[in-house]
C-alpha cells in the first residue's frame, strides 16, 4: 500500500466550546463574528504528521484478515476549505483473508493527548454544516472527552465544536468520498474519509482507535498522529 506525502493546511476557521450555544442574530451576531475573527487571526489549522520519526503519509497496520492505513492532510476535493470545518482522515482498509469483513464508521474513535473523545461525524450531518448551498452562519459538532486519573477516576465532558463563516454550493464530494459502511469481500480494497470534530486548539497529538468488531480476536488498532512543528 503507498504511502504519499502530507501537506500544510489553511488558517483554522473553527473554535470549540463547552455547554450550548443559542443562535446570534443582527447586531450581537456581528460583534460576535468580529471578537471570534480577531481570535481566530493568530490561529492556524494543526498539521498532522504520523508520530513516528521519518514517516510520512499513510500509517499502515495489520491484523488477521485485515489491513488498515490513515492518513492526515489527504482532503483535495469540494470544498476546499474543509479541514477548517471538520477534521478528515482517509481510511484505506484491504481484506486479506477469505471472508467478507464488515465494517462500520463507528469502529473508529479519534482520542488527544488528555483521552478526550471525538466520535466521527455522519457525512450527512458534515454536509449540512454547510447549509446546502451558498451562504453562512454557524456550523455545530458535538464532540464527548473522557480523561482518566490515576487515581481510577474518569472525567467526562461535552463540547460543541462551532464554525461561523461563508461557504458555497461545493460540498457534493463529502458524502460520495465517506467511509462507507459494509462488508468488504476477500481481497477487494474500500476507501473513505472519517470526519471528525475539529480538536481542542491545545491539541499536540491524536490517535486514531479502530476496533473491527467483525474481525474476531483482533486487538485495537491504534494511528498515532502529532502536530507538526
Amino acid at each position: 500500500m503507498k504511502r504519499h506525502r502530507t501537506r500544510s493546511s489553511s488558517c483554522a476557521g473553527a473554535v470549540t466550546v463547552l455547554g450550548a450555544l443559542g443562535r446570534v442574530k443582527g447586531k450581537a451576531r456581528g460583534f460576535g463574528l468580529l471578537f471570534l475573527a480577531a481570535g481566530l487571526g493568530a490561529c492556524a489549522e494543526p498539521r498532522l504528521v504520523p508520530e513516528a520519526p521519518g514517516l510520512a503519509g499513510a500509517i499502515l497496520q495489520e491484523a488477521p484478515g485485515v489491513q488498515v492505513a490513515v492518513e492526515a492532510q489527504a482532503w483535495k476535493a469540494r470544498p476546499s476549505g474543509l479541514g477548517d470545518t471538520v477534521l478528515p482522515l482517509l481510511v484505506t482498509l484491504r481484506n486479506i483473508g477469505t471472508r467478507p469483513v464488515a465494517v462500520a464508521r463507528q469502529d473508529f474513535a479519534l482520542l488527544d493527548q488528555a483521552n478526550r473523545q471525538y466520535l466521527a461525524i455522519p457525512p450527512g450531518d458534515v454536509a449540512a454544516m454547510y447549509g446546502g448551498g451558498s451562504g453562512s452562519g454557524v456550523g455545530i459538532s458535538p464532540s464527548v472527552g473522557v480523561a482518566g486519573s490515576s487515581g481510577g477516576r474518569s472525567a467526562f465532558g461535552g463540547g460543541l465544536g462551532v464554525t461561523f463563516g461563508s461557504w458555497s454550493s461545493e460540498t457534493q464530494d463529502i458524502i460520495p468520498l465517506a467511509l462507507a459502511d459494509g462488508p468488504i469481500q476477500p481481497g477487494a480494497e474500500v476507501r473513505g474519509f472519517l470526519y471528525f470534530p475539529r480538536p481542542a486548539a491545545d491539541t499536540q497529538a491524536l490517535r486514531l482507535v479502530a476496533t473491527l468488531r467483525d474481525v474476531p480476536g483482533t486487538p485495537q488498532l491504534e494511528f498515532r498522529f502529532r502536530r507538526a512543528p
